[in-house]
Formats: C-alpha cells, sequence, structure tokens
C-alpha cells in the first residue's frame, strides 16, 4: 500500500532581529516528484531526508539524495529540489536567521562550502529537528524553547564535523605509524613506497598526505633519510664497506647509495667513514 502523503509545518509571519530565529520548521512525506524551486530563500534552510529519495539542485550542481543526507539552502543562493517519482522522499526542516546564523552555520558540518552532507544511518538530525517541531507556538516561552532546540541541533552538525575531523587526525596518524615501523623493519630489503603503502593499507596519494600532514615529509624522503641515518652508524661504528653499507639499507646500485648520500650528508661514504 503506497504511503499517503502530509504536510506538518509551522511558520512565523512576524521575523523579529534576533541573534538566532527560527522562521519555519515541519515534516513533510512529498507525493511523487513533488518540486519546490527554482527560487531562493531569504533565510538559512536545513532539510534531513528522513526516507525516499530525491534531487537537490544548488547553484547549478545536482546533488541525487537518500535517507541520512541533509542538504542546505543559503539565502540567495537558487535552488530546486525534488521528489524521487518511484520512492519520493520525506524530510523534516527548519529554517533561520538571525545576526549568529552565518557564523554557526560556518562551524558545522557545511563549513567547507558543500551543501550536502550524509550522515549515514545516524538518526540524531531526525530527533533534533522534531524536537524544534515539537516546541512550536507564537508565545514567547515557546519561541524561546524553539530556538535553544535550534541551538542543539547547530550544537551537533558542529560536534558532528569535529568527530569526523579527529577520526580522520587518528586514521593519519595510525598510517604513518604503521608505515615508520614498516620502514624500520625492512629498509635493508629494496622496498618500495608503493609496498609501504601496501602494506598500511592505502594507496600512495594517501600515505603521501598522511606523511606531510604529520611528519612535514614524504613517505619518498622519510624512507631515504632513515636508510642514510642507518647507513651513517654502519659507516662509522663498522669497517664494512661503502659497498656492503649501500647493499645492507636497500640500494641496489652502490653508485647510486653514494650520489644519494653524498646530496643528503654532503660528503661521499668513504669520507664520512674516514
Amino acid at each position: 500500500m503506497e504511503a499517503k502523503q502530509y504536510k506538518l509545518s509551522y511558520k512565523f509571519e512576524e521575523r523579529k532581529l534576533a541573534m538566532l530565529t527560527v522562521y519555519n520548521t515541519g515534516i513533510q512525506r512529498c507525493e511523487s516528484g513533488y518540486s519546490w524551486g527554482p527560487g531562493i530563500r531569504d533565510h538559512y534552510l536545513i532539510h534531513f531526508v528522513k526516507n525516499g529519495r530525491g534531487v537537490y539542485v544548488v547553484r547549478g550542481r545536482t546533488y541525487s539524495l537518500s535517507a541520512g543526507d541533509l542538504f542546505l539552502a543559503e539565502p540567495g543562493a537558487e535552488i530546486q529540489y525534488t521528489a524521487d517519482r518511484d520512492d519520493p522522499w520525506t524530510y523534516c526542516w527548519v529554517g533561520f536567521h538571525g545576526l549568529e546564523a552565518k557564523s554557526l552555520v560556518s562551524a558545522t558540518e557545511f563549513s567547507d562550502g558543500s551543501p550536502v552532507k550524509q550522515c549515514g544511518g545516524e538518526k540524531t538530525p531526525y530527533r533534533l529537528l522534531m524536537d524544534i517541531y515539537n516546541e512550536r507556538g507564537s508565545e514567547p516561552h515557546e519561541t524561546l524553547r524553539m530556538t535553544g532546540r535550534l541551538y542543539l541541533f547547530i550544537a551537533w552538525l558542529s560536534q558532528h564535523e569535529k568527530a569526523k575531523g579527529a577520526l580522520k587526525e587518528r586514521y593519519g596518524v595510525e598510517h604513518v605509524r604503521r608505515a615508520c615501523a614498516f620502514i624500520a623493519n625492512n629498509f635493508a630489503s629494496p622496498i618500495t613506497v608503493e609496498e609501504v603503502a601496501s602494506h598500511v593499507g592505502v594507496c600512495r596519494s594517501r600515505l603521501y598526505r598522511a606523511f606531510r600532514d604529520h611528519m612535514d615529509t614524504t613517505p619518498s624522503q622519510y624512507l631515504t633519510r632513515f636508510r642514510m641515518q642507518q647507513a651513517c652508524h654502519l659507516l662509522s661504528k663498522t669497517n664494512l664497506s661503502v659497498k656492503a653499507v649501500a647493499y645492507s639499507v636497500g640500494f641496489e646500485d652502490p653508485l647510486h647509495f653514494s650520489r644519494r648520500f653524498k646530496e643528503i650528508l654532503g660528503v661521499s661514504p668513504s669520507e664520512y667513514g674516514g
């Protein structure tokens, strides 16, 4: 049996100048192909897709959205959103503005300029948006409660973005740690950066970004300098020949080893070893 369409909404006709004010809020189960726009809003508007699918068009870009997605409309941006014909979406929303609105939005998941964010199976946005709707009313205590609920929703968006950033950073540190351990245990073999990245479980470019972010160097530079550090130890503490040292630190060509050693240390291996 096809779900019935419905729309529950609350809108303030009078818009007072304030730090943050809810303009409208609600939930809607759209009919097949239902569309709003193209048009612009004079306030911020955030939708959360509860279920179903649809398309959001903003500034000429088209986004296909489904359950768990959030999408933002900024004041003055031309937008259009359309429910899927086969699986029309149900979404809830909050519209708001105020002197603090822009700065608050900039601290959320939308801070990188993207109008769409994915929350996966996260149900918190739906609950927080419905909390705003459930506080609806025009009495002073009701409008204050709605604004309070809006602050909680924006706070969650900000915290969610920070948590994702922290998780991304933690993964980056772990990738570097595992790469450095692999290099320390395998530098004597002619390993490559591709092999290091494969061991860590990421592509070369991702490992490169992790090293640049957390070590201020590249995987290739780190591998070479680690080998040279070990070569310096062997040259100063043993009687091994330059050729033997080269092989011992993973260089299959002693001449290439000598050239790289002098480029980095400023002297040849034989001069360093005395």
